[in-house]
């Protein structure tokens, strides 16, 4: 996953997990997830997040479920 600035605050989440899920019920999962914080998703792979801390907050609850030590 990699968090990207933008402007006003808001920062972009790409989650490039969900491109090496081969079951789509995990990629369902995986997004629901994802959208379940709140934030919209702009395509396949990316959200939008208003704030920097709240992309960070999902990123942290979702490696410490999953593992992972992919950089943000």
């Amino acid at each position: 996953m990699k968090i990207e600035k933008k402007n006003n605050g808001y920062c972009v989440l790409h989650v490039d997990e969900l491109l090496y899920l081969t079951s789509a019920r995990e990629q369902e999962e995986l997004a629901d997830m994802v959208s379940a914080t709140g934030a919209s998703r702009k395509s396949f792979n990316t959200w939008l997040f208003p704030t920097y801390r709240s992309a960070e907050e999902f990123v942290f609850v979702y490696k410490l479920k999953y593992g992972g030590e992919d950089e943000t």
